[in-house]
């Protein structure tokens, strides 16, 4: 009998201690690191919007489409991250029943010294652009696969907190420099607004 409860306590001692390990090896998300988003009942081209490829910031937060302030990921694990996504989109009654998948990758691109323009809302490919010396808005558009038929042409531009509106149509906003760890989002046209023929000013 005494032999017989030894058995069962090494067993329920590897089984707590392989439980232990599986939890301790769940991806968490760390600065600088990736987190892939999928969004679902959204309303209208918002899923599209809302899913993608986002970097963490130095200090491991990230800008999401449509919330007011950075959002906090680092060290979460991916169903953590799912669960404060849905809290922030409640919590500014943006969404009522928001539902997200998250895969945490804290590996990808970890190159010292690499920095990153991140391109996201309505263009045609969602990234995070390797920063070079002389990179414009027009050409991190063009390299995201420009605006949607579905996108605005005021293109919103975070910088250190402060976000300024640019006109995709004005040549003098196309040409802007841009910066390592800028947040470029491309919101959702609105019915009445027009596309302009030709470039302005």
């Amino acid at each position: 009998m005494k032999h017989l409860l030894q058995i069962i306590c090494c067993v329920l001692f590897c089984s707590l201690s392989f439980s232990a390990k599986a939890q301790d090896v769940e991806p968490r998300a760390v600065p600088n690191g990736f987190v892939t988003i999928e969004a679902k009942n959204l309303p209208g081209s918002d899923t599209t919007i809302v899913s993608g490829k986002y970097q963490l910031d130095s200090k491991g937060t990230v800008q999401m489409p449509y919330l007011s302030g950075t959002i906090s990921l680092s060290g979460k694990t991916g169903r953590q991250i799912q669960n404060a996504l849905t809290e922030a989109y409640k919590k500014e009654k943006i969404y009522t029943s928001p539902v997200f998948s998250v895969v945490v990758d804290s590996i990808e691109h970890q190159g010292v010294g690499v920095r990153y323009v991140h391109v996201t809302g309505a263009v045609g490919s969602k990234r995070n652009l390797p920063y070079r010396p002389e990179l414009t808005l027009i050409e991190a558009l063009i390299e995201c696969g420009d605006i949607t038929d579905f996108g605005s042409r005021y293109i919103l531009v975070t910088r250190n907190g402060v976000t300024k509106q640019y006109d995709y149509f004005s040549t003098r906003d196309r040409g802007v420099k841009l910066f390592p760890g800028d947040v470029i989002f491309v919101k959702e046209r609105g019915f009445t607004e027009g596309r302009e023929k030709t470039l302005l000013p």
